[in-house]
């Protein structure tokens, strides 16, 4: 015996809506249109696909566009052969919305954990490769302004060699970029900005804050930093852009800390090894610290600038590095008067460099 309710029907061939009855055969129908069949279908082959004010919609496995439009309530006997709507989700209509929500909670805090505590033991799991890539399509944004010049390379390279143990897996580039930074990238490379370089009063302080980056390279901060960064995107997504980027500082931020100093650790014990005084790069944090008001602050409290500011404060990295001085101990110049200047100079020798940012770098 046949049961028959009335649907709308598009047939998946043709963009035309149909008024048809739906004939109902025990687990099989039919679609009915005046003369025209078609079927049989299987109910178990039915899923539902949306709600359309209050129609709902379902489809049928193995016929794209094939549609069956119910409105209104829809009859008990047909109701139980079809799939239930969803409300919500599946997982969600599954455990109930109150339950679901609760779920939601627990897994956004766990997930914030895991962006928190994970990345100190992952970075050591992604493959070089990865590293590589990453490092190449950074460092490939810099596109031309990187700075050459014989003399000024071999000054460069001297430095390199002289810091650390492994310098062949090290690409340290200097950027015709008249901004004072330095910067660590994925894959073993690290960029000296000229604008370093200019203000930079002694090849010294350049050793202190170039030690500083290799040593960023060496403990993996910089795949650290990439993954909670790109962790914290995915789960402070739904917040506000002001304030997830608000979020994301204050989460990150004792990381980031850390990593200054363990950086810091490493780059005083590689002048150590190379016999370059940290005299150099305490005067260096000495001047910053004048330019970013840290000078004087009490270092046991720095209070809520301290504890917001993304590295930490200038003058207690300077006192850092005084500490790590050698009473005594016969240091000599990370480079000669000469390889000083080829290396300071080098970007305003080498006139194929291109200048200025060409990007957006914060």
């Amino acid at each position: 015996m046949s049961t028959f309710f009335t649907a709308a029907h598009y047939d998946g061939q043709k963009a035309v809506k149909r008024a048809v009855e739906v004939e109902v055969m025990g687990p099989q129908f039919y679609v009915v249109e005046n003369a025209w069949r078609s079927g049989p279908f299987a109910f178990a082959d039915v899923a539902y696909v949306t709600k359309q004010g209050d129609a709902d919609v379902y489809g049928l496995a193995g016929h794209d566009g094939w549609r069956l439009i119910l409105s209104g309530p829809i009859p008990a006997d047909l109701s139980a052969m079809l799939p239930a709507p969803r409300k919500y989700g599946g997982w969600v209509d599954r455990l109930g919305l109150g339950k679901a929500a609760i779920a939601f909670a627990l897994t956004s805090a766990a997930a914030v954990a895991v962006v928190l505590f994970s990345p100190q033991w992952l970075a050591p799991l992604i493959p070089d490769s990865v590293d590589d890539s990453l490092g190449d399509a950074l460092v490939g944004d810099f596109g031309g302004r990187f700075c050459h010049t014989p003399a000024g390379d071999a000054a460069l390279q001297k430095l390199v060699a002289s810091l650390d143990d492994a310098p062949q897996d090290l690409r340290v580039e200097v950027a015709n970029i008249d901004m004072l930074n330095a910067v660590a990238l994925p894959g073993g490379n690290v960029i000296l900005f000229d604008g370093l370089l200019k203000q930079a009063r002694s090849p010294d302080e350049v050793a202190g804050v170039l030690a500083h980056e290799i040593g960023h390279v060496r403990e993996r901060h910089v795949m650290q930093a990439l993954l909670r960064q790109m962790g914290l995107a995915v789960v402070l997504g739904g917040v506000d852009g002001n304030s997830g980027a608000l979020v994301n500082n204050m989460l990150a931020m004792s990381y980031s800390r850390d990593a200054e100093a363990e950086a810091d650790a490493y780059a005083m014990q590689a002048l150590g090894s190379a016999n370059i005084s940290p005299v150099g790069t305490a005067s260096f944090f000495d001047r910053l610290s004048q330019l970013d008001g840290s000078a004087g602050v009490v270092k046991d409290n720095a209070g809520i600038t301290g504890y917001l500011s993304s590295h930490p404060l200038s003058a207690s990295r300077k006192d850092a590095f005084e500490k790590s001085i050698v009473k005594g101990k016969n240091y000599k110049p990370a480079l000669t008067p000469t390889e000083w200047t080829e290396l300071k100079t080098m970007c305003a020798q080498d006139r194929e460099a291109k200048s200025g940012l060409g990007f957006d770098f914060n």
